[in-house]
């Protein structure tokens, strides 16, 4: 109970009270939370077996009936059929809504591992790749071509939200993200098998480089000096040099590598090019690596909301990008990327999970709902919810520690994808 709701009877309660239901279970409403909008709500209300509610104030249209007399008699329930098909529809659907949930729940859990094994296989590649040099590439191009083969055997590919632990580290994430991100606008780019793998396998390792620059540079959170900036750029020079010698990396993966920070108005590195020299799977991995980097910056305090970092690449660096790539980059991300926090037009506060394609305003979000127990809290499809949209994004530090705890706001952003509506993000 906040500060600002009063406990009010039963009886009380009239059309355009804002009202709170304190058991999320003993009432057949999706949300605990709502505005009794007419008289059938109120006969639902009524027929229910609670005595009392909370009452907020401030959204409500007008203030509550006045409280019965003590030798009054209880107010008489709306008129009702013994069975009402309407609550029974209502109790049905809300049945049926845990049950997706938990199917839901499952096929992330699915993702899960998949999105962990894949870390794992990267975090091991990268560590062995010039000890067992030819084993690490075979590894790398069998983690490519899984995703690849997934991604293009898949009609609807959906990104999801995966939860990265804490102490994880960076690299190997990154790395991952990266790639994926970069697949994902690869396939909406019309690229055949041969070029994914390329992009994949580029993407992969495009990073490679920075192990030969010293760490007190590399994670360094306060601004570099030009020295410090012209020795990190070297790590492109760095990583194609040490991809050169492995075997089996096509030229088309090496110009990813060569190619990943050059922006087409010639202000990227190392090699400043523009335009047209810079390759079509080079400017896709760009994309990719840079929204990565405004998400999971080497700084924590510098990071910006996925939504915050698409936004920031589509209004104020248009002419770094290429526009049909990052036009299909939006797409794919959706309006509010996971990772997003969002607000409903109803006032609640949702954490987005997950996009579908072809839905750019209709995430689905996981709903913080005090009354629902953290395990079971409401995931909810936008696209299947009409009455409900997102009015603004919010930024964690908006939000109280409640929220902050059940929502559980990723400091990290990771992505995973999968196929057959059951997809998945994280990094």
């Amino acid at each position: 109970m906040s500060e600002l709701e009063q406990r009010i009877s039963v009886e009380q309660v009239r059309v355009g009270l804002y009202i709170h239901l304190e058991d999320w279970m003993d009432h057949p409403f999706l949300f605990s939370s709502f505005k009794v909008r007419n008289e059938k709500q109120l006969q639902i209300l009524r027929s229910l077996k609670m005595t009392h509610v909370l009452y907020d104030p401030a959204r409500s249209d007008q203030p509550p009936l006045p409280p019965p007399a003590a030798d009054a008699l209880p107010l008489p329930p709306v008129a009702a059929p013994v069975v009402d098909p309407e609550m029974e529809a209502m109790w049905a659907a809300k049945q049926a809504r845990r049950e997706k949930l938990a199917a839901q729940r499952e096929a992330l859990g699915r993702c899960d591992k998949k999105f962990s094994a894949g870390v794992a296989t990267v975090q091991t590649l990268l560590r062995n790749l010039f000890s067992r040099s030819e084993e690490s590439i075979r590894q790398a191009h069998t983690l490519v071509s899984e995703m690849v083969d997934s991604m293009l055997a898949e009609k609807d590919i959906v990104l999801h939200l995966m939860n990265t632990k804490a102490g994880d580290e960076g690299t190997y994430y990154h790395a991952l993200n990266v790639t994926i991100l970069a697949l994902i606008l690869g396939r909406d780019a019309k690229l055949d098998a041969w070029e994914m793998r390329a992009l994949g396998l580029g993407a992969l390792l495009h990073d490679l480089g920075k192990e030969k620059v010293p760490s007190q540079i590399r994670l360094k959170k306060t601004p570099w000096t030009t020295a410090e900036r012209n020795f990190y750029q070297m790590h492109v020079a760095y990583g194609l040099e040490m991809l050169q010698q492995l075997p089996d990396v096509s030229a088309a993966a090496l110009d990813v590598v060569a190619k990943h920070h050059e922006l087409l108005d010639g202000s990227g590195f190392p090699g400043k090019l523009k335009g047209e020299q810079i390759g079509r799977l080079a400017r896709i991995a760009c994309i990719a690596n840079t929204f990565d980097n405004y998400c999971n910056p080497i700084n924590p305090a510098e990071a910006m909301t996925p939504a915050e970092a698409l936004s920031f690449m589509f209004k104020y660096e248009k002419g770094k990008f290429d526009p049909e790539l990052m036009q299909l980059f939006v797409r794919c991300m959706g309006v509010y990327p996971p990772g997003s926090l969002v607000q409903l037009n109803n006032g609640q506060t949702g954490l987005v999970m997950s996009v579908n394609p072809g839905r750019l305003l209709q995430p689905s979000l996981l709903i913080y709902d005090p009354e629902v127990p953290k395990d079971e809290a409401l995931w909810l499809d936008l696209s299947a919810e009409p009455q409900l949209s997102v009015v603004k994004t919010l930024r964690p530090q908006e939000l109280c520690k409640a929220v902050l705890d059940y929502l559980d706001p990723r400091t990290r952003i990771s992505y995973f994808a999968d196929g057959g509506g059951t997809a998945s993000a994280g990094r």
